[in-house]
């Protein structure tokens, strides 16, 4: 009867708490009847009856309680695993019991279920199987007081509900960034980590707060113990998910699961699961040293090894210098599997160590990279080694050493950080790289050490910090790596060149003088100066030229004479020349160093001062005549000079190695004088005075050109493409100095051959403003021109001959080849056989580019009989629409057909060709076809081929034949036949309705164009006419009063009003019969 369990209970509860203890027998009794469902106060009577009973009925109570707290736990875990059966079903559990295994069932993920599934079936198999009693489990323990004391001493509670507690422990200590221990430790441990559920006391009754691996755990090993130890139970999984969950909270605990695990590697898989932190590091080295020293010398079972007593961190520098000093091999394997693990975690704790450091300074280091990722860990060391930071650069030296990155690389990238972003000085870059001693091993690795100088540190100087540059090249120098220097210049020349040009020209670009591919002259040019250029000459044959031979001393002085010449200086020309006579005192000053010069130095500058735009603007001709005439001078004196010296044995230096002679240089400079001369012709004034900019352009470059050949040839060939006469062009030619082997025909031949390569596709350095055809088309012209006038400069047999290659081309395009034939054949009265011959390429052309089968030859198009056969073959063959634009394209490059018999409507071949293309096209592209036999006729108005009305009238009616009335109306229409109008107007009277098939804008303004609206006023496209007519107006292309007269005259005047009132903007509601009679009275 349950009431009197509760009875019995109420009764028990009070001698409890009156603290009889005489009433254990009583407690015992209700507490192991089975009947009673109220487990928790039965475990709660057999514990007072415990700690009341005497010794000897201690096995018999222990026994009970056992067998109490066993089934308490099956319930407990079997409904975890269960969670679906119904609560009636459940027994009367502790509540605070079942509430804890709720809370921790609904944790995210079902972790702790998961995780245990396969171990817990083992524990129920146990726990259902097993019927044994329980043996002795404590010993005899014969002081009863002192269990009294124990059960109602303060012990912690874990709080009301032990969902709460997980639920402040998430995201508390995750890092493991403190040691967690239970709050009575907390004044043992520095900064410790303690969890809220940790704090709470309360007095007499203590609820057990156990998580489902705690549950389990207990379950399984009283499993385990009623089995006498036959059935094991496997704790593997349940230890490492205990150990995972107390980790954060309490360490030793988390140690202690780790302890009790069978196999000792299986640890690893606890310590992996944990985030990188120098704690959870340290525990997983101490956990292996632990298990190592304990193998190495073995405890006694019965004694507490000192080694647990022992400080971990000088345990785990025990053990690991231990090991270090002995090899694998000399360890038995399980050792040597501990010992490696055991090396790991120290690396790693190493790692994280040195990465913790990186982060506190502060530079941006990733620590979990750094431990994990050697490249960016090389990276990063290298990168810190970037600084002025005394602390860092240590830093980074410690961590290469740790790290075996060899210290050549840490200076060097130093060395390479202290020349480009340091910020410091030349003189603070060599105090620190002695004081650091960088070079000292640097040096032992010269080809390495060249080879990042020259690819990081040259690039970052600037090349007018000659200090810089100096102390870059003297470390160079000193690294005695002659052999991977790959400079023409040394790097004791390089020292040798800067300390002269520190001293006369600090503001050189050192870095552009020696720059390959880089004219030296221009670095040279902005320094030179009238106090410089003697030390700077003297210096030129160390430096090299673009094509590797050594500078020459004259052509230091030649720049500096035109910088002279034309800037003029401080201390020769104090003014810059503005006058014809300051220029000519310029030259004389000049002129005075010309025996410094080499001939072809002297030919330059006399060019620059008399040949260069800037001359030709400057300086009047008669200015730069009398120049020439005095450089005429003065090269025959030194020419006689150096007679003299050569027929004495005394030759000046280096005479013997110039190119250029003193006869070259006088040859140069008479023509020179003769071109300058030729200034003053007829023709050259003409083209200078000119209104025209174009010749005004030709004047100018010709004053440019010295009457040199290359220039007047190519001044020529591009008046030729500018389409500019021939008898121009000769002229040209005939004025230039000398004989130049030129004629205007081989300036046409130059300009056709540009024009061919241009239409070719290879215009190569030349390139065109206008299309080539019409550039061709203006050359052809001009050529036609001159042969009217009977010039006989060039002839039409001459075009032929150098066009006739293009046009037989097979591989280039075809519509070009024909064009160039078409404008030839317009510019020209051929001859029958050239002719002849025209057509023949142009059928070549067209067959080769549809029909390459096909061959013919000029007896087989040279009469209208043979081509209009050759016609009917393609035809017939033909049945692609790029067949047919072939076939077009040919017949537009034949001659129009006059034979009666073919250009009769039935055999005309255009009328042919577009009954054959609505013949072979498919229905479905029959509304294109006739579109495309529109465009064709169009193509053809304005031409010799345009089609007669009978043969438009044939292609009409086989439009219409094949329902196609909107293109058969449109060349109706725009015939301006009056046959062919009526004919369309026949049409459109038939016509139901307007669709798109028979109407639409273009046919509506052709209609309009053709004054043909009165006579559609009967017909349903009127209405749309008037629309249309309204709609277009503001274009101004049809004058609607215009229309209305017509409309009048015709006999429509009501149309002819509302037209007018409709244009004019009244109300739809006025326009009314009578008064559209009156609108047109009174506007007409």
């Amino acid at each position: 009867h349950l009431q009197d369990y509760k009875a019995a209970n109420m009764h028990c509860q009070e001698l409890m708490a009156s603290g009889y203890s005489e009433s254990w027998e009583v407690c015992s009794q209700l507490g192991q009847s089975e009947g009673y469902q109220d487990m928790a106060v039965r475990q709660e009577l057999i514990a007072y009856a415990l700690t009341h009973c005497p010794p000897s009925a201690l096995k018999s109570l222990l026994t009970a309680s056992n067998a109490l707290r066993t089934e308490i736990l099956y319930h407990a875990v079997s409904y975890e695993m269960h969670p679906s059966e119904k609560e009636e079903s459940r027994p009367p559990l502790a509540s605070k019991t079942e509430s804890a295994l709720e809370v921790d069932s609904s944790i995210p993920s079902r972790q702790s279920a998961d995780l245990l599934l396969w171990t817990t079936a083992k524990t129920m198999k146990v726990l259902s199987d097993t019927t044994l009693t329980t043996k002795a489990m404590l010993h005899a323990v014969s002081d009863g007081k002192w269990w009294k004391k124990s059960l109602t001493y303060l012990r912690p509670l874990h709080g009301q509900e032990f969902g709460d507690v997980l639920k402040t422990t998430i995201g508390t200590n995750t890092a493991i960034e403190k040691q967690g221990c239970h709050t009575f430790y907390e004044s043992l441990i520095d900064d410790p980590y303690l969890a809220n559920n940790e704090v709470t006391y309360t007095t007499y009754q203590h609820t057990p707060l156990e998580s489902f691996a705690e549950v389990l755990l207990r379950t399984g090993k009283l499993a385990e113990t009623k089995s006498e130890g036959h059935d094991q139970f496997p704790a593997t999984e349940v230890l490492l998910q205990l150990a995972c969950e107390a980790l954060p909270n309490d360490i030793t605990l988390s140690l202690a699961y780790l302890l009790a695990l069978p196999q000792v590697v299986d640890a690893n898989k606890c310590f992996e699961k944990q985030p990188p932190s120098a704690l959870s590091l340290q525990l997983a080295s101490y956990y292996y040293s632990l298990q190592i020293y304990a193998r190495l010398a073995p405890c006694f079972k019965d004694k507490c090894h000192p080694l647990y007593r022992a400080d971990p961190r000088e345990l785990i520098q025990l053990v690991t210098e231990h090991v270090t000093r002995t090899s694998y091999a000399d360890w038995p394997d399980e050792i040597a599997t501990l010992i490696k693990h055991l090396q790991y975690y120290n690396e790693r704790l190493l790692d994280f160590t040195q990465a913790q450091i990186l982060q506190g300074l502060g530079k941006g280091v990733d620590v979990q990279r750094f431990t994990a990722d050697g490249q960016y860990k090389r990276e990063t060391i290298l990168g810190l080694a970037e600084t002025l930071e005394e602390n860092v650069y240590k830093i980074a030296l410690s961590l290469a050493q740790r790290y075996s990155i060899p210290l050549w690389e840490v200076y060097m990238t130093h060395l390479e950080f202290l020349f480009s972003d340091s910020g410091l000085s030349t003189s603070a870059i060599e105090e620190r790289a002695q004081s650091l001693g960088l070079f000292e091993t640097l040096k032992t690795v010269p080809d390495a050490f060249h080879e990042r100088m020259v690819k990081y540190v040259y690039p970052t100087i600037e090349g007018r910090d000659h200090r810089r540059l100096l102390y870059y090249f003297m470390l160079l120098d000193n690294c005695s790596c002659p052999e991977f220097v790959k400079h023409v210049i040394k790097p004791e020349i390089h020292i040798h060149l800067l300390k002269k040009f520190k001293a006369v020209a600090p503001g050189l670009d050192y870095k552009k003088l020696t720059e390959r591919n880089v004219n030296p002259l221009e670095a040279l040019d902005p320094v030179l100066t009238s106090q410089n250029i003697l030390s700077i000459s003297k210096l030129a044959s160390k430096i090299p030229e673009k094509d590797g031979r050594m500078l020459a001393a004259s052509s230091v002085y030649a720049v500096w004479l035109k910088k002279l010449f034309w800037n003029g200086d401080p201390h020769l020309i104090k003014k810059v020349p503005e006058t014809i006579p300051e220029w000519l005192h310029a030259y004389d000053i000049c002129a005075k160093y010309f025996d410094r010069l080499s001939p072809g130095d002297i030919m330059e500058f006399m060019d620059e001062i008399t040949f260069s735009s800037k001359a030709v603007i400057k300086l009047s001709v008669d200015a730069r005549i009398e120049m020439t005439k005095k450089a005429i001078k003065s090269v025959k004196h030194i020419a006689e000079k150096a007679r003299k010296k050569a027929s004495r044995g005394d030759d000046a230096e280096g005479v013997t190695t110039r190119h250029l002679t003193e006869e070259d240089a006088l040859s140069h400079l008479q023509q020179s004088f003769a071109h300058l001369e030729t200034l003053s012709h007829s023709f050259i004034s003409y083209l200078k005075n000119s209104d025209q900019t174009i010749l005004q352009e030709y004047g100018h470059l010709y004053d440019l050109s010295r009457s040199e050949k290359e220039k007047i040839s190519e001044q020529a060939v591009t008046m030729c493409i500018d389409g500019q006469p021939l008898n121009m062009i000769q002229k040209l030619l005939e004025v230039a100095v000398g004989d130049l082997g030129l004629s205007s025909r081989d300036v046409v031949q130059k300009a056709v051959t540009k024009v061919v390569e241009a239409l070719s596709g290879d215009c190569g350095e030349f390139s065109f403003k206008k299309d080539p055809l019409q550039i061709l088309e203006g050359i052809v012209s001009a050529v036609h021109t001159s042969a009217e006038n009977g010039e006989n400069l060039v002839s039409s047999d001459d075009l032929l001959a150098w066009l006739r290659p293009f046009c037989g081309n097979d591989a280039l395009p075809v519509k070009p080849r024909i064009q160039v034939l078409q404008i030839l054949e317009q510019a020209f009265h051929l001859r029958d056989e050239d002719s002849k011959l025209l057509v023949l390429f142009r059928t070549q052309a067209v067959l080769k580019a549809c029909w390459p089968q096909i061959q013919v030859e000029i007896t087989d198009i040279e009469n209208e009989e043979k081509r209009y056969t050759l016609f009917l073959q393609l035809l017939d063959s033909s049945e692609s629409h790029e067949e047919f634009q072939h076939l077009v394209m040919l017949l537009q490059a034949w001659p129009p057909m006059k034979s009666v018999n073919i250009t009769c409507a039935h055999n005309d071949p255009w009328v042919k060709l577009g009954s054959a293309m609505l013949a072979k096209s498919l229905p479905e592209h029959k509304e294109n076809m006739g579109n495309e036999i529109l465009k064709i006729c169009r193509s053809l108005y304005g031409t010799k081929h345009m089609l007669s009305v009978e043969c438009i009238k044939d292609l009409c009616l086989q439009l219409l034949n094949q329902s196609l009335l909107l293109p058969s109306l449109k060349l109706l229409v725009e015939s301006g036949d009056q046959d062919l109008h009526a004919l369309a107007l026949e049409q459109i009277t038939a016509a139901a309705k307007v669709d798109d098939t028979n109407c639409d804008s273009e046919l509506l303004s052709l209609l309009l164009d053709e004054k043909l609206v009165v006579k559609c006023v009967s017909t349903v496209l009127y209405s749309h006419l008037v629309h249309h007519l309204l709609a277009t107006q503001e274009e101004g292309r049809w004058s609607i009063e215009e229309i209305a007269k017509q409309l009048q005259e015709g006999g429509c005047g009501a149309e002819a009003g509302s037209l007018l009132m409709a244009y004019r903007g009244t109300h739809p509601a006025l326009r009314t019969f009578g008064a559209a009679l009156s609108a047109v009275k009174h506007w007409i």
